[in-house]
C-alpha cells in the first residue's frame, strides 16, 4: 500500500488523438481543450480517505515523436490507463502494443491497469463494450470503464478507481479488487 503522504501518480497511454490529454485536463481542471496541447506530468491535489492527496498525472502522449521519454513517465507509476477511442477500430487493436510498453517499463504485474474506452459521446461506435470487457479480462486488466471528456462523463470515476486501487482491504490488508 502507498503511504497517503507520498504523491500518487496516475499513468495514461494509448493511441494519439484518443483523449488522453483531454481526459487528464478535466482531471486537472482546466476544463476539455479546444485545442489538444502539450502534456507531460501535472499534479493536482484532491480529497481522498478524509486526506488531501497529491496525485501527479501522466500522459505518455501517443505521438512517435515522444517515446524517448516514455519511459521516464512510467517510473514509479501506481496506476495505468490504457485508453482507446469507442469510435476508432484501430486503437482499440492496437491495445496489445500498448500492453507490451506497458510491460516493458512496469515488469511489476501488481501495478494496477484499467482500460479505458473514451469518446462514448460520439454515435459511431466501432468497439462494443463487451469486446472491451471481454479484452480486459483476458489480459488481466482490473477493470474496464467508458468515459467521454467532452461531456465528462466518468472522468471522475477514473481518478476514484485511481486512487482506491490502493486503498486497503477492510480484513486482510492488500489491495482490493474493484471487479
Amino acid at each position: 500500500m502507498v503511504d497517503s503522504n507520498d504523491p500518487f501518480k496516475l499513468v495514461v497511454t494509448g493511441d494519439a488523438s484518443v483523449g488522453k490529454t483531454s481526459l487528464l485536463s478535466i482531471l486537472n481542471g482546466d476544463g476539455f481543450p479546444d485545442v489538444c496541447q502539450d502534456w507531460d506530468i501535472k499534479n493536482i491535489s484532491v480529497p481522498f480517505a478524509g486526506r488531501n492527496r497529491t496525485v501527479l498525472l501522466a500522459d505518455t502522449a501517443g505521438q512517435e515523436r515522444f517515446r524517448s521519454l516514455t519511459s521516464l513517465l512510467y517510473k514509479n507509476a501506481d496506476v495505468v490507463f490504457i485508453v482507446f477511442a469507442i469510435d476508432d477500430r484501430e486503437s482499440f487493436d492496437h491495445l496489445d502494443k500498448w500492453l507490451e510498453e506497458v510491460d516493458r517499463y512496469l515488469p511489476n504485474k501488481t501495478i494496477p491497469r484499467f482500460l479505458v474506452g473514451n469518446k462514448i459521446d460520439l454515435p459511431d461506435r466501432k468497439v462494443t463494450t463487451e469486446e472491451a470487457e471481454n479484452f480486459a479480462k483476458s489480459n488481466g486488466i482490473k477493470q474496464y470503464l467508458e468515459t467521454s471528456a467532452k461531456e465528462n462523463k466518468n472522468v471522475q470515476e477514473m481518478l476514484n478507481l485511481a486512487l482506491s486501487s490502493q486503498a486497503p482491504e477492510e480484513e486482510g490488508g492488500g489491495c482490493c479488487s474493484l471487479q
